[in-house]
């Protein structure tokens, strides 16, 4: 009794000492005040931006991702887990929550204690079954047998942990007694149970680092205040048999390690029977070994490809095995079909050598295949077996190379882990992977929404060259017509300046020679030269004037036949009468050239055939018509002859064409009056304003 006094005093002593050194960083919060809030996101609304900052922190997941153990879990037919009674909710049950204890877990400091939840092989992606949404773990003192809460979500529910392990560090203890209390929770067919695939209670290495699973041991009991039965899927014996369903314990970073893999040839057989022989060193305890499956080639769906459908193991301290200790194994393949490694349980005997002997080779293409990725042999917290010696029969000559591949800690391409390194990885690793899912569903709304932007960007910039390059040709247009402009307005310059100008000095220079000659036949030709000098420059006018001008407007109209009337009756008395309220309405060109003609030969005829001395021009638009009246004193003419070289005909025709009608009154030796009277609704175009204007 003393002595285990004083033990327990030993173990107190070292679990205070312990609990002041470094511990490692805490995983799940044992408390619901210890949770951590995620930062707030900081991701820009700039689509490109945002890119960069997804891509950013998704490279960083991965990063971290990468020195984690592998996720790969796989939905499992039967050793699930524990599973408690089922409870009508309405209805009063005997018990009012589940306990499972573990005792005698020995006089070892407690690390860390982790849960991994059971699942449903029906519904395999929903994640984790019937995980209890509230718990509490203690330990009993070893010191005072009292119990003592580490982990607490009573008041709170636990977040749902899927697929993976929780991993609850810094425990710091060393109990005798491990107790969870699970009260009843209501599910949605409301009934109360819960369910929990395994438990692991990993132990404090002196060290610091994480050992190995307690739970497993044999000293260690198990009790549970009420469970359902049903082998091989439930039973309480599942929560510590190692069946987790988290697939292989690997890393996730890959390696260039090979699995050893042997097919047979028919011209280097491999024996219906092999044996392999470790070495181990020295006398070592031995616990469990496991056998891993080796990867198939090519990536085959085979997840036993070449594993040997028996298995059986022999223990001995002499390389002879002259006494040995056989260990009795089963189904060796049946484990393996659901990615869980083979175990042979060797009860902590001591040994040096191990024989292994494989029977019942697959065959894959009609010859014997030999896979394995690794034989492991360990006890509690050591491996025995990396880089032992291993000897073979069996095997053909050309493949003893491969056989250091069984003992390199090295499997399927990636680290082999220890049980405690995996778990709590792959509790490490559940925060990240859903993190990851949403920074890649982000990633990808950003980058189809820059797609987006980038498309109508792309549609828009090309509707703006569209528009650049239409509004180029018409800007090349306008300059063309503006060139084309300048072009005709310097010809017409030219044009008015120089032939205007000659014109005018022919008109001058027959006046004079009018003066000086004496003959009335030449005075008359020089008189008929004169007229036309005149009205070629009147008309040269008139084009430049029209040239000059997009419109034309009444207003200016009547101001231009003013004008030519002074210029061609030069000598005459002249007088002229303009409506004071003109309209100033846009003449159409077809109007505006026959009434101008029209003019013109009124005009004509006065200055040439009239004899006039006094010429009188009214123009009026009275009663909507247009009114234009060209009166003289000259000789006047019989109306019932026939009178060439006036133009009548003609001017009767173009009164016509502007839908208007000529009045003449003429007597012989009382002058002439000729009168034209146009609707203005047909020979107006567009009303805009009135134009004031005066005698």
């Amino acid at each position: 009794m003393k002595r285990l006094q004083c033990r327990r005093l030993f173990f107190a002593g070292w679990m205070v000492a312990l609990a002041g050194f470094a511990v490692a960083e805490q995983v799940d919060p044992r408390f619901p005040s210890e949770r951590v809030k995620p930062p707030a996101e900081e991701w820009t609304r700039w689509p490109r931006a945002r890119i960069r900052h997804l891509e950013a922190e998704r490279d960083q997941l991965l990063k971290r991702i990468s020195v984690l153990p592998q996720h790969d879990p796989n939905p499992m037919s039967d050793h699930l887990g524990y599973h408690s009674l089922f409870a009508d909710s309405g209805s009063d049950a005997s018990f009012s929550a589940h306990q499972i204890d573990f005792k005698k877990v020995g006089y070892v400091f407690l690390d860390s204690i982790a849960l991994a939840p059971a699942f449903n092989p029906m519904e395999f992606e929903g994640g984790a079954y019937a995980f209890p949404k509230r718990f509490k773990i203690e330990v009993q003192n070893s010191v005072t047998s009292e119990l003592e809460v580490v982990v607490n979500w009573m008041d709170e529910d636990f977040p749902d942990p899927g697929r993976y392990p929780v991993f609850f560090s810094e425990i710091n203890r060393s109990p005798n007694l491990i107790r969870i209390t699970i009260p009843q929770g209501v599910r949605e067919s409301g009934l109360s149970y819960d369910a929990l695939g395994e438990i692991y209670l990993f132990r404090r290495m002196s060290d610091g680092r994480i050992g190995g699973n307690m739970s497993v041991w044999a000293t260690t009991k198990i009790a549970v205040s009420d469970s359902l039965a049903m082998p091989p899927v439930w039973d309480v014996q599942y929560l510590r048999d190692g069946v987790s369903g988290f697939g292989f314990p690997l890393s996730d970073e890959i390696v260039t390690a090979e699995d050893l893999l042997i097919i047979s040839t028919p011209e280097s057989p491999l024996s219906d029977e092999v044996q392999l022989t470790m070495d181990l060193g020295c006398m070592r305890h031995i616990g469990p070994i496991d056998f891993w499956p080796a990867a198939a080639p090519e990536q085959l769906a085979l997840p036993v490809f070449g594993f040997p459908e028996k298995i059986s193991v022999e223990l001995s301290a002499d390389p002879d095995f002259k006494t040995a200790r056989m260990i009795e194994t089963k189904n060796s393949g049946r484990r393996i079909y659901s990615r869980d490694l083979f175990s042979v349980k060797c009860m902590g005997y001591e040994a040096r050598y191990v024989r292994i002997t494989l029977k019942g080779l697959r065959k894959y293409m009609g010859e014997r295949i030999l896979g394995l990725g690794e034989i492991s042999v360990y006890n509690r917290d050591q491996v025995w077996s990396i880089n032992s010696k291993v000897t073979a029969q069996g095997i053909p000559e050309e493949y003893l190379d491969q056989l250091p591949r069984l003992v390199d800690g090295y499997s399927r391409h990636r680290r082999i882990l220890k049980q405690g390194e995996w778990i709590k990885g792959l509790a490490q690793r559940r925060p990240l992977d859903r993190r990851l899912v949403v920074v890649e569903r982000e990633l990808e709304l950003a980058r189809a929404g820059w797609h987006a932007i980038q498309l109508r960007s792309g549609i828009l910039a090309g509707s703006l060259i569209g528009m650049g390059l239409i509004g180029g040709l018409l800007f090349q247009r306008r300059q063309r017509r503006r060139s084309l402009e300048t072009l005709k307005w310097r010809i017409a310059r030219d044009l008015h300046d120089d032939v205007s100008s000659n014109l005018g000095s022919i008109s001058l220079v027959a006046e004079r020679l009018e003066q000086d000659v004496e003959g009335a036949e030449v005075k008359g030709d020089l008189s008929d030269l004169s007229l036309l000098a005149r009205e070629a420059s009147v008309s040269l006018r008139e084009v430049v004037w029209v040239m000059g001008r997009g419109t034309i407007r009444l207003p200016a109209l009547i101001q231009k036949l003013s004008e030519r009337a002074e210029r061609v009756l030069y000598g005459m008395e002249l007088s002229i009468e303009t409506p004071a309220d003109c309209p100033n309405w846009i003449v159409p060109l077809a109007l505006k050239r026959h009434l101008i003609m029209f003019f013109k030969e009124a005009v004509h005829n006065c200055a040439r055939h009239s004899s006039a001395t006094q010429v009188h021009i009214s123009i009026s638009t009275e009663g909507k018509q247009l009114r234009v009246r060209v009166s003289d004193n000259g000789c006047g003419f019989d109306l019932s002859s026939q009178r060439d070289g006036w133009g009548l005909d003609s001017m009767q025709k173009r009164a016509e064409e502007m839908g208007g009608t000529m009045e003449i009154n003429a007597r012989a030796g009382e002058g002439t009056s000729v009168e034209l009277a146009v609707p203005l609704a047909a020979l107006l175009g567009e009303k805009d304003h009135l134009y004031k204007t005066s005698n």
